[in-house]
C-alpha cells in the first residue's frame, strides 16, 4: 500500500501538508481547549426583547395583509403578496422563482424587490433578520454554553477553499453588525426606546485580558492584485499616503479626485470588485448595488476595461481546463471535473469556482499560515501568555492579558504583514494587517501600534 506521504508526494500537496496542515492540528486542538466567556445575563435579556419584538412584528405582518398568517409559512405568504395583492405584476423586474414547482419566490432577494411596493415584504424580511438572530446567535448560543463558556469545534477540512470552519457554536456566522429595532411604550406620553443588540458583545474576555483582533485589510483584492499584476491595481497598494484603498480604487475607476468619492462610490466599487472575485453574474450584483442588471452589467464592463484582471481569470480557467484542477498560493489543490463539462451551467459554475478557488484559497493559505508563525512565536516567549481563541474569514482573535496587550499587537503585526515575503511567497503588493481591541468582542475599537 502507497503511503500517505508518497501520495501526497505524487500529487504536489506534501509540502502544503506538512508545513501547514500538519502544524495546524495542535494549535487547533489549542484552540478547542479554550473556553469563550459569555455574558449568560445578557443573552438571556436579548433573547427576551428579541422574542417580544418578533411579537410585535408578527401583528403589524397581519394588519399589514388584512388578516391572519404564519409569518414562517412561505405558501401562506405567497397567497397574499401574489394572489391577494398581486405585486407580481406591479414590479418592474422579473422576480425570482423556486427551483421545485416554478412558483414566484418569497425569498429574500424576491421580498427586496417588492419592499417599496407594499409595507408587509419590508416587515417579512425584518422578522426573518431577527428569528435568524434570536434562533441561531442568541438561544443557540445558549445551548452550547458550559459553565459560562463556549468551546467551538474547528474543522480544517471543511471547506473547499482550504479555510477553517467552526460549529458548536458556529463563532464564523456571529454576525458584527448591531441590530437596531424601536421597542414600543404602550404606557402615554412615554416615546419609543431604541434597542441596539450586537450579537458580538455576548462574548467577553476574563479578568485582567482583552481581546485583540488582527485583521488582513482587503486581502482578496490585494491577492487580486498580485495574481493580476495590473499596474493600475499595484498602484493602489503601493501609494505612502494613508488613504482609504477602495476610496482610491472607487476614483481611479470613475476618473475622479479622491475627495469626489462618496459612500456610494465605494461600496459601488468594492461590490465590483467581489463580483469579479466571486463570479455572481450581472443579476446578483444589480441585487447588491440595487440597480437594474443592464446597469450592473455597465458597471462590470468599465471596471474590466480599466483593470486588466480579465486577462488573469481567463488564464485561470484556461489552465484549469488543461490540468482539471488549480492550484493557490501555496499549492493547495481543487480539481474542478466539469470544468470541461458539456453542460453550460456547470461548465460556467466550474470557471467562477476555478478563478474564486485561487483568491479565496490563498487567503487561506495566509490565514494559517499566520496562526502558525504566531503560535511558534507564543510558544519560545517567556512572558508572553497571549492565547488564539478564533478565526474568523481573515480576521484572528486572541485573549491577551492587558499589560501585554501593546507588545503582543506589534508582534502580531509584523508577523502577519512579513508573510509578503515568507516560506517561498513573493507578493507584489505589501499586506497591511489592522488591529482593534475590547473586553467585548462586540465594542472592538482600532490599536494603533509602531
Amino acid at each position: 500500500m502507497v503511503s500517505l506521504q508518497h501520495r501526497l508526494q505524487a500529487e504536489g500537496l506534501w509540502d502544503l501538508f506538512y508545513t501547514i496542515e500538519l502544524p495546524l492540528i495542535t494549535i487547533l486542538a489549542a484552540m478547542e481547549n479554550c473556553s469563550i466567556v459569555i455574558n449568560q445575563e445578557e443573552l438571556k435579556r436579548t433573547s427576551v426583547l428579541l422574542g417580544i419584538h418578533l411579537k410585535e412584528l408578527e401583528k403589524e405582518a397581519q394588519h399589514a395583509a388584512g388578516q391572519k398568517f404564519r409569518l414562517t409559512s412561505n405558501n401562506e405568504l405567497r397567497t397574499i403578496l401574489f394572489e391577494k395583492f398581486h405585486l407580481h405584476l406591479k414590479c418592474k423586474n422579473k422576480l425570482p422563482q423556486t427551483n421545485l414547482g416554478h412558483l414566484l419566490s418569497t425569498a429574500e432577494p424576491a421580498l427586496n424587490q417588492l419592499k417599496d411596493l407594499h409595507p408587509l415584504p419590508g416587515i417579512v424580511l425584518q422578522f426573518r433578520q431577527i428569528q435568524k438572530i434570536k434562533s441561531t446567535f442568541v438561544d443557540g448560543l445558549l445551548t452550547y454554553v458550559n459553565k459560562g463558556c463556549v468551546s467551538p469545534t474547528w474543522n480544517q477540512t471543511g471547506t473547499v477553499s482550504g479555510r477553517l470552519s467552526a460549529k458548536h457554536p458556529n463563532i464564523q456566522g456571529v454576525s458584527k453588525f448591531s441590530l437596531q429595532f424601536e421597542k414600543k411604550q404602550h404606557l402615554q406620553g412615554k416615546t419609543d426606546e431604541t434597542i441596539t443588540i450586537n450579537p458580538r458583545s455576548m462574548f467577553v474576555s476574563s479578568k485582567d485580558h482583552s481581546f485583540l483582533a488582527a485583521d488582513f485589510s482587503q486581502i482578496e483584492l490585494r491577492l487580486l492584485a498580485h495574481f493580476s499584476a495590473d499596474p493600475a491595481l499595484l498602484e493602489l497598494f503601493h501609494e505612502t499616503a494613508r488613504t482609504d484603498v477602495f476610496t482610491n480604487l472607487a476614483a481611479q475607476w470613475k476618473a475622479t479626485a479622491y475627495e469626489n468619492i462618496t459612500q456610494a462610490d465605494r461600496e459601488q466599487a468594492k461590490r465590483v470588485v467581489y463580483s469579479v472575485i466571486y463570479g455572481i453574474g450581472k443579476e446578483r450584483l444589480a441585487e447588491c448595488l440595487g440597480t437594474t442588471p443592464a446597469e450592473a452589467n455597465t458597471f462590470l464592463e468599465r471596471f474590466l476595461q480599466k483593470y486588466r484582471v480579465s486577462d488573469f481569470t481567463q488564464k485561470v480557467i484556461q489552465e484549469c481546463d488543461i490540468k482539471g484542477f488549480v492550484i493557490s498560493l501555496m499549492g493547495r489543490k481543487r480539481p474542478l471535473p466539469h470544468i470541461n463539462s458539456r453542460n453550460y451551467g456547470l461548465r460556467a459554475q466550474a470557471e467562477r469556482q476555478a478563478v474564486n478557488f485561487v483568491i479565496q484559497g490563498s487567503a487561506a493559505d495566509l490565514c494559517k499560515l499566520a496562526m502558525i508563525k504566531i503560535s511558534a512565536s507564543l510558544t519560545s516567549s517567556f512572558h508572553i501568555t497571549a492565547r488564539l481563541i478564533a478565526q474568523i474569514h481573515d480576521e484572528l482573535l486572541f485573549e491577551v492579558q492587558d499589560s501585554q496587550l501593546q507588545e503582543f499587537a506589534e508582534l502580531v503585526k509584523h508577523i502577519m504583514e512579513s508573510l509578503q515575503h515568507a516560506d517561498g511567497i513573493d507578493l507584489k503588493v505589501p499586506l497591511k494587517v489592522t488591529l482593534s481591541s475590547g473586553k467585548s468582542w462586540g465594542s472592538m475599537t482600532e490599536l494603533q501600534v509602531q
